[in-house]
């Protein structure tokens, strides 16, 4: 089945870009208001909302897309709905679910999310929202702006879904110029987005699969459920074979990734207080042709341990010569959005 990816506002577009660069199928998608040029969503892709209207990106477009603050979006938006309910309808054939991407921290974004999010749930269309946190730093006004958005996001969003996949900015504010760690940190976004996309893909999914509809059960808890991610990925293949397409296939150190991948999580949390764990397993198709060929074993006792309320394996495939590991572990809570409820008063 097909999955519905949508960009809300700049940062929401990038993280859409970077899914799509990294390979999003045939999977439709839409950006609305990205302050930029995207290369990998197409301009028939791209829609802007101005306090004067609804547009397509390179049509006449009039009015302020600049919005002053939070409410001043999510008011435009609305205003919309009724072009915006006619977008998705026109996009939706075939979709079984929705992954919406969007900044937490912006104005635009954080603004429309709330009513993409409830023109989906008309549609009976489950969603993920797929968003970044934004790291401490600048005037302490701004930062308490930026965080009051993130909280006024979560709250709305909180009546259409209960399960969000968040990462932090502030995993790489020890840099001298996070700007230029924008990038790296959307690719490695998208590759978790890719694996989860995988389980609804034909063409790579197995009986073992979790499809995107199964993982949004699985990563939601009553009230909202908030999940920090880990990924890690290693050569299934010496290098050598790696340039012969023959053979070569060597034993995982499966141990090993569920270490790699904790210490790679999108958020700083302790794993012991999850509430749920979902692994995303991807290998080549060898290993699902040898029996006893992938430990699936290490993967469920680290989920047992790490988890109070459920844990799900899924295993997909991939063409690559790599098998990769991706972590989902779930909270009711997180201390990050604790600390920016705090600092948002």
């Amino acid at each position: 089945m097909a999955v519905l990816l949508i960009g809300a506002g700049n940062a929401g577009s990038a993280l859409l870009d970077a899914v799509c660069e990294r390979g999003a199928g045939k999977n439709p998608r839409i950006a609305i208001n990205p302050r930029v040029a995207f290369e990998h969503v197409r301009k028939k892709e791209q829609y802007v909302l101005t306090d004067k209207g609804f547009f397509r990106s390179g049509g006449d477009v009039v009015g302020r897309r600049d919005f002053k603050d939070v409410s001043a979006s999510a008011s435009a938006m609305e205003s919309y709905d009724a072009a915006l309910l006619e977008l998705l309808n026109d996009n939706i054939e075939g979709v079984d679910a929705a992954i919406l991407f969007l900044g937490f921290g912006g104005v635009a974004g954080t603004g429309i999310s709330p009513t993409i999010a409830r023109a989906l749930s008309d549609l009976s269309i489950p969603i993920m929202v797929f968003g970044t946190l934004p790291s401490p730093g600048g005037a302490d006004t701004d930062m308490r702006a930026q965080y009051r958005n993130v909280s006024y996001a979560i709250e709305h969003l909180k009546r259409y879904t209960d399960a969000f996949v968040l990462m932090d900015n502030q995993r790489i504010a020890y840099t001298d110029n996070i700007d230029s760690m924008y990038p790296r940190y959307n690719q490695y976004a998208a590759a978790v987005v890719s694996d989860i996309l995988s389980g609804s893909d034909p063409k790579m999914s197995t009986a073992s699969s979790i499809g995107v509809r199964d993982v949004i059960s699985s990563i939601s808890l009553p009230g909202g459920g908030f999940s920090a991610f880990g990924r890690a990925s290693v050569l299934s293949k010496d290098l050598f074979h790696y340039f012969i397409p023959i053979g070569g296939h060597k034993p995982i150190d499966v141990q090993t990734m569920i270490g790699v991948a904790v210490e790679k999580l999108s958020i700083n949390v302790d794993t012991k207080d999850a509430q749920k764990s979902t692994a995303l397993f991807r290998v080549p198709p060898w290993y699902m042709k040898k029996e006893n060929a992938i430990d699936t074993g290490s993967i469920e006792r680290f989920q047992q341990e790490n988890s109070s309320s459920g844990h799900y394996l899924g295993i997909s495939l991939t063409k690559r010569s790599l098998v990769t590991l991706t972590l989902l572990l779930t909270y009711t809570d997180l201390p990050r959005l604790r600390e920016i409820r705090d600092a948002a008063q």
